[in-house]
């Protein structure tokens, strides 16, 4: 099973707090600030697939958002409640000279006042209305770096008949790429009413900038409005890991519940990624619990039940079966022995079986042993296991694993594997 090295992936999950008072004036003249620290980093030397953040970028960089936001706050200072918020977004991006498409090479090269590749260049803005809490703007600002791009969320709310700032969310001041809150960073919110709150929540999911592998991490914030904007609340907080493919992760958010689609590495290693469904559930105590679905299909289902951490993997088993079925759960956790042994898993076919929807799910495992001389060193079969899952509402529960087949789950494999 494949296994990101979470040492490399540390989020810290509160904000900067090195922001700097945003003092009002022209739009013009905020934006003039935003391109001269534009400009100062520009100066700064980036070295070929160097992961580091230098100091002077750092905080050039933590600089850059403290104006952005400033912008953004005189830019709805300046608007009325009911502004369109495609106009105040080409407003913004005028000003700011941002949102120019991207030229198809993306490497460090010049494109007018912007840098592809380098740090703080490449500018865009978004700005929209959440369509399920329209009485709030969401305000989205993409800074680019070195092998990706790095984010910064505005909150607003109208109060007596003006735009304030509720919430900021960002990353801390960057010492690595992967510090960035980028790759892909998505938002929604959970209407006032979820849960019994008096108050919106903010759910943010974002991945992790990379300059090589294509198996990243990310992280799911849910947020609400703290002590300062630029303080907010972490009522929750996950990290798991994703393929940075070409499958772009959606998130929807729909009363107290929200939902994100994300690709995994799959632990078969003949098929590389699969389908994830990360959905979620607010509870009236501010909780979050996570619900089905988990995937989109069964043999999904088993693989994303076998690497959950198991406190959720136990909300999807069947009563009674929790000591069992953990047992099995951890095995396939299991690090590996040695750098000279570790295990490999392949799917088998899926079954229908007698009893009305329930269905059988091969899992093969292999020892593979890497042996000095010897090309493609040994390999030795392990128990295969077969995964008894139910239907349920939204899903599937887990029901047995046992490592001999059911006779009464037989006939044609409801997912044959695809031929070359």
């Amino acid at each position: 099973m494949k296994r990101l090295s979470w040492a490399l992936l540390l989020w810290a999950v509160v904000p900067s707090d090195a922001q700097t008072p945003c003092s009002p004036g022209a739009l013009e003249d905020v934006a003039s600030r935003v391109h001269t620290i534009q400009e100062e980093l520009k100066h700064v030397q980036v070295g070929e697939m160097d992961t580091t953040v230098p100091a002077t970028a750092r905080d050039r960089l933590a600089q850059l958002k403290d104006a952005l936001s400033c912008l953004a706050d005189v830019a709805l200072a300046q608007a009325g409640p009911s502004v369109d918020a495609v106009e105040l977004q080409n407003k913004i991006a005028n000003v700011l000279t941002a949102n120019l498409q991207e030229p198809a090479d993306a490497a460090a090269v010049s494109n007018d006042d912007q840098v592809v590749g380098s740090f703080g260049q490449n500018l865009t803005v978004n700005v929209s209305r959440p369509p399920n809490v329209t009485e709030l703007l969401e305000t989205e600002f993409t800074v680019g770096i070195p092998c990706g791009d790095d984010h910064v969320l505005l909150i607003y709310a109208v109060d007596n008949g003006t735009w304030k700032r509720q919430l900021r969310w960002q990353a801390p001041p960057l010492k690595e790429i992967s510090d960035a809150f980028g790759d892909f960073f998505v938002s929604g919110v959970l209407s006032p009413s979820a849960g019994g709150t008096s108050a919106s929540s903010i759910v943010v999911a974002h991945g992790t900038p990379w300059c090589t592998s294509r198996f990243s991490g990310f992280a799911i914030d849910v947020l609400s409005a703290g002590s300062t904007p630029d303080s907010p609340k972490v009522l929750w907080h996950t990290q798991r890991g994703y393929s940075r493919g070409d499958f772009i992760p959606r998130l929807r958010c729909s009363g107290d519940t929200f939902e994100l689609r994300i690709n995994e590495s799959s632990f078969d290693i003949d098929s590389f990624e699969r389908r994830v469904i990360y959905r979620y559930r607010l509870d009236e105590h501010q909780g979050i619990h996570r619900i089905e679905p988990i995937a989109i299909h069964a043999r999904g289902f088993v693989e994303e039940w076998l690497s959950a951490p198991w406190p959720e993997s136990e909300r999807f088993s069947t009563q009674g079966t929790g000591s069992m079925l953990q047992i099995i759960h951890d095995q396939f956790e299991q690090p590996r022995k040695s750098d000279s042994e570790f295990v490999t898993h392949r799917h088998g076919p899926v079954r229908a079986c007698n009893s009305p929807g329930t269905f059988q799910v091969e899992i093969r495992s292999t020892l593979e042993k890497i042996i000095p001389g010897k090309p493609g060193g040994e390999s030795q079969p392990l128990p295969t296991r077969y995964f008894h899952i139910r239907e349920a509402k939204g899903g599937y529960l887990m029901v047995s694993a046992p490592s001999e087949a059911d006779p009464g789950c037989k006939g044609a494999d409801l997912m044959p594997k695809r031929a070359n």
